[in-house]
């Protein structure tokens, strides 16, 4: 799979609508990409789409005894010599809205923060970050931007090849940003990256996994990759007793949604029933319908409803969307509003 990002020089208008799809993750797939050049003639942008790794087998539990650390390893140097553990599979999921909406972090650049921003969004628990797997995932994003390749397969030929990288190769979620005549990204375009592209925001809020890993590198180029461990603590015994299934994003009330043909889904745990559609609207706070497709064929086996509109959506505009189906032989309807941001 060739993947190429081209950006006209200077051009910074529409980045972040684009950078949702940005983030490429889970293929077992090795993937050889072309280095792109910076243009002053008219940019053709093209960004990959997320493949997945085979469903994760049922007792890929975790234990409980990793250390928790909030610092990232940097980019100029390279992180201490960690343990090398057995890659794993991957896995799926959100959460449903709080009682009340949280604020954004005052620095989006401080990841754990970030990332548990979006998952209060949605309702779940916050993550702690593990020191071992950040430095895991910082080598296999120094992987992924040296040799200008998004995958999920670490060649042990290669010179920037580790045993630690391949474990976060294995285990979750991958990013990479193409190179730029200076400096331009940063963590937070991995994880809102990782938001806009449904399998990969599953990961990033499922609700009963409580630590990742997170790593990020930036190439000479300025060529940028990310790695997130989502499956080395995920804990599928725990999905059971967990309360608040299924889950919704965006969430209720929320006012920062990207202008874009931004999905809309809910989900289950990844290892039950899957759900039958009944019913899907989507529409204005005035009652304009809005078209759209909606269906229940996820991602990687993820048990839920995807509604997808059909074109970007409007800005600072508030919308209402209705769900309805059966779960496990029970009836569920849920209606709920976002807003769009300005």
């Amino acid at each position: 799979m060739n993947i190429h990002v081209y950006w006209k020089r200077g051009r910074l208008v529409g980045l972040m609508a684009t950078l949702a799809v940005v983030a490429a993750v889970c293929c077992a797939r090795s993937a050889q990409a072309q280095q792109p050049e910076p243009s002053t003639e008219s940019s053709t942008e093209s960004f990959p789409q997320p493949v997945y790794l085979p469903a994760p087998v049922p007792d890929a539990s975790s234990s409980s005894d990793h250390v928790s650390s909030d610092s990232l390893p940097g980019v100029s140097a390279a992180p201490a010599t960690v343990a090398a553990v057995s890659p794993r599979a991957f896995l799926p999921i959100v959460r449903r809205p709080p009682a009340v909406l949280p604020s954004p972090p005052p620095d989006k650049n401080n990841v754990q923060a970030y990332i548990n921003y979006f998952r209060a969004l949605a309702g779940a628990p916050a993550v702690s970050l593990d020191g071992t797997l950040n430095n895991n995932c910082w080598l296999h994003g120094r992987y992924m931007a040296e040799n200008n390749v998004l995958t999920h397969q670490e060649d042990p030929a290669n010179p920037w090849y580790t045993p630690q990288g391949q474990v976060c190769a294995g285990n979750g979620n991958a990013w990479m940003g193409g190179a730029f005549y200076q400096p331009y990204w940063q963590p937070y375009h991995a994880i809102e990256g990782w938001m806009g592209s449904v399998g990969h925001r599953l990961w990033l809020l499922y609700p009963t996994t409580p630590v990742f890993g997170f790593g990020f590198y930036t190439a000479a180029n300025n060529r940028a990759a990310a790695g997130l461990d989502v499956l080395s603590h995920f804990n599928s015994t725990a999905d059971m007793s967990y309360p608040n299934w299924p889950v919704r994003y965006p969430a209720s009330g929320q006012t920062d949604v990207p202008p874009t043909n931004y999905a809309i889904t809910i989900f289950w745990r990844y290892w039950g029933p899957a759900p039958t559609l009944t019913g899907a609207s989507l529409r204005t706070a005035d009652g304009v319908a809005v078209a759209h497709t909606a269906t229940t064929s996820l991602d990687a086996g993820h048990k839920g409803v995807k509604v997808t509109p059909s074109a970007a959506l409007a800005r600072n505009t508030t919308y209402v969307v209705s769900i309805s189906g059966t779960y496990n032989g029970a009836p569920f309807g849920y209606t709920w509003s976002f807003r769009t941001s300005p």
